[in-house]
């Protein structure tokens, strides 16, 4: 089974107690779970969004989340994909680059990346409004 090691670091480079919004957790490790199905969806996703020439759809329903959607984010130009697994205020997302200045705007509804998980995967912590 894949394992996800996150640590969290102070300036002075020393770990920190995980400070993980509640429901991280569980995100985490339903991304350990689901990694390849999910990791196919992803990418099958964002082939099917580009060849569209749609800004977003959504997923098929699938029994390891609630719901999903892929959608293009405007400033960057990256393309997102946001698993709702447990809690909607906290979806898995993928997104098809690494690049920190790409990053910032692919939370949907006035989120935030709370939590880099591995290699294009993140956990997002949606606006409440």
């Amino acid at each position: 089974m894949l394992g996800i090691v996150a640590d969290v670091f102070d300036i002075n480079g020393l770990s920190q107690p995980d400070r993980d919004p509640r429901g991280c957790a569980a995100s985490r490790r339903h991304l350990c779970r689901h990694r390849a199905e999910l990791d196919e969806l992803a990418t099958t996703a964002i082939a099917e969004l580009e060849r569209s020439g749609e800004s977003a759809l959504k997923l098929p329903d699938q029994p390891f989340y609630d719901r999903a959607s892929v959608a293009e984010t405007f400033a960057s130009e990256a393309i997102a994909v946001d698993f709702v697994v447990e809690e909607f205020y906290l979806p898995l997302v993928y997104v098809d680059t690494d690049e920190p200045q790409d990053i910032h705007d692919t939370c949907a509804n006035g989120g935030r990346v709370v939590k880099p998980l591995a290699p294009h995967w993140y956990i997002c912590q949606r606006d409440g409004n």
